[in-house]
C-alpha cells in the first residue's frame, strides 16, 4: 500500500497546474467502476478471441474470430477499402443486435452477401456480412463457426480451412488487435481520455512510476490521495488469508442399527428451535401429568 501511495502521488499532477489546465477528479470514475464490478459477472464475458490473416481482392486485415458473435460484422472502412461499396445491399428488415457490452443496441440496414475471402493462398470461400461501425476490420461468428469445414482451437490458437482440393490447411493467425492490447500510454492521455468520459473500454488503470536514481528525494503523500486509497480499500488491496472454520452447533449420530433420518436436514433458526421447543415441553407436560 505505501508503495502505490508513493506511485499515484508521484503520477498524479495538482489539482490545478500553472497553465490553467484542471484535473479530473479520479473518486467518481473509481466508484463508477465499483458499481460496474459488484453488477457483472465476468464470468459469463470471457469469451476466447482469435485473429486470422484474411484477404478480399487486394485487401488484407485481421479477422476476429468471436464465439460470442451471433453474425459476421465487417467495417465500414474495410468495406470501402476492398472495394465492395456496389454490392452492397439494403435490408427489407433492419437487424437488432447487443453489442459485447451487454447494453448497447444496433440497428444494422445493410449487408453483402457471397464475398469471396481468401484464408490462404487455396482456400477461398464466400461469406456474408453486415456492415457494421465498429473498430474491428472483420468478425466471424458462429454463422462462419458453425460449419463443420472450419476446426477451430482457441486453446492452441490454431485455426485450419479446407482448399479447393478439400485438404485442411492452416490459416495465418494475426496479433491480437491494437483495440484491446495492453497498452503503456502516459498520465496525460489517460486525464484527458477520463475528461471526455472516454472511459468505456477502461478497467482499473494502476499507475506505476518509476523514480529517477538522481532524482529528489520522495516527498510526503498527497492527503487526497491517502483519502481516496482508504475509501477504496477493497478495490486496492489484495485479501489475504482464508475464511476462518465456523463451528459446527447440530449434529446427528447415527446408532448400529438405527434408521437414518428421512426428508430435509437442516439448522433451525433460534425463533423456530424455541417455538417447537416450546411445543414438545407443553406436551410432555400433559402425558406426564
Amino acid at each position: 500500500m505505501a508503495t502505490l501511495r508513493s506511485y499515484l502521488h508521484t503520477t498524479v499532477p495538482a489539482p490545478l497546474t500553472d497553465d490553467g489546465v484542471a484535473v479530473v477528479d479520479l473518486r467518481p470514475y473509481l466508484a463508477k467502476i465499483d458499481r460496474e464490478y459488484a453488477t457483472q459477472r465476468y464470468a459469463e464475458t470471457d469469451a476466447p478471441l482469435l485473429y486470422i490473416r484474411i484477404q478480399i481482392g487486394k485487401a488484407t486485415c485481421s479477422a476476429l474470430i468471436d464465439c460470442g458473435a451471433s453474425r459476421n460484422f465487417m467495417s465500414q472502412a474495410f468495406m470501402t477499402r476492398a472495394g465492395l461499396g456496389p454490392r452492397v445491399r439494403r435490408k427489407t428488415q433492419p437487424t437488432q443486435v447487443t453489442l459485447a457490452d451487454g447494453r448497447t443496441q444496433k440497428s444494422i440496414d445493410r449487408c453483402v452477401d457471397g464475398v469471396p475471402v481468401y484464408f490462404a493462398p487455396l482456400a477461398c470461400e464466400p461469406v456474408s456480412f453486415d456492415i457494421l461501425d465498429t473498430k474491428f476490420d472483420m468478425i466471424l461468428g458462429m454463422f462462419w463457426l458453425r460449419s463443420a469445414d472450419h476446426p477451430v482451437n482457441f486453446h492452441d490458437r490454431t485455426v485450419h480451412i479446407r482448399d479447393r482440393n478439400g485438404v485442411l490447411v492452416p490459416c495465418t493467425v494475426a496479433t491480437p488487435h491494437t483495440s484491446i492490447a495492453c497498452h503503456v500510454v502516459s498520465v496525460a492521455r489517460i486525464r484527458d481520455a477520463i475528461a471526455r468520459n472516454d472511459v468505456e473500454e477502461m478497467g482499473l488503470v494502476f499507475l506505476h512510476a518509476l523514480p529517477s536514481p538522481d532524482g529528489p528525494a520522495a516527498s510526503p503523500p498527497d492527503p487526497r490521495i491517502s483519502h481516496l486509497l482508504d475509501e477504496y480499500r477493497d478495490v486496492f488491496e489484495t485479501p489475504t488469508g482464508t475464511v476462518p472454520d465456523r463451528p459446527i452447533r447440530h449434529g446427528i449420530t447415527l446408532e448400529a442399527g438405527a434408521v437414518p433420518p428421512r426428508g430435509c436436514i437442516y439448522l433451525m433458526s433460534e425463533e423456530e428451535f424455541d417455538g417447537w421447543w416450546r411445543r414438545l415441553c407443553n406436551f410432555l407436560l400433559m402425558y406426564l401429568l
